[in-house]
């Protein structure tokens, strides 16, 4: 079939900040967080990471420790956005060609500010809450970070658009799911020798999925 969707991951695949492990925007956040703060959500990631089913529990714990940041601060350690390579050129070259989307469980703010940069049609990420210029500890997550398939055919259902229709880019172990229902499914830069072997591809300059999609 014709791809008529490009769905991408954002934390590692559309943007790749220098912090670690996962270059995400969520690993931005231990650099501006207080000394006790830095080790609890670096205690919190470690016992939660691939808990499947505590995810919310998680996300609630960690945006808890964001509260009473300053939104310039915040924004200055995200700003401008790290774009990874050949990503702003290829999306900037599509000329409506395709219905194009955001599903990142990373954080919102980054995500809207790509999603005008790069002119996609959308985006489905995670929001936190900010009240008199500061972070209130509180968010919302618009899927489960183990279930971003869901959210995939829930978006296929609303665009009208066959699941073999979408090509989906990803790069960690949460995108698995997502490449074993999708047309095409293509790795960008992975972290896990497991996708590269459940992937149709495997890209590390967007600028190859020109190719691909000829």
């Amino acid at each position: 079939m014709k791809i008529k969707m490009i769905l991408s991951d954002m934390d590692g695949t559309l943007v790749s900040y220098p912090n670690k492990p996962f270059n995400s925007t969520w690993d931005v956040f231990p650099e501006i967080l207080s000394e006790q703060n830095k080790k609890e959500w670096f205690r919190l990631r470690d016992f939660y990471l691939k808990k499947k089913g505590r995810y919310n529990e998680w996300f609630n714990k960690q945006v808890n420790l964001l509260s009473g940041l300053s939104v310039e601060k915040v924004n200055q350690a995200f700003f401008p956005i790290p774009y990874s390579r050949g990503a702003e050129s290829f999306f900037n070259s599509l000329n409506g060609e395709y219905v194009k989307g955001i599903v990142s469980s990373g954080i919102g703010f980054v995500a809207e500010k790509i999603k005008k940069d790069l002119k996609f049609n959308f985006q489905s990420s995670s929001n936190l809450e900010t009240k008199a210029r500061k972070f209130t500890g509180k968010g919302k997550m618009n899927f489960d970070l183990f279930e971003k398939d869901k959210m995939i055919i829930n978006l296929s259902k609303k665009y009208k658009i066959n699941l073999k229709e979408i090509c989906y880019v990803g790069d960690a172990f949460n995108d698995l799911p997502v490449f074993e229902i999708v047309g095409l499914a293509v790795a960008f830069n992975p972290k896990e020798k497991e996708l590269e072997k459940k992937a149709d591809y495997v890209i590390y300059d967007f600028n190859e999925l020109k190719e691909i999609l000829k």
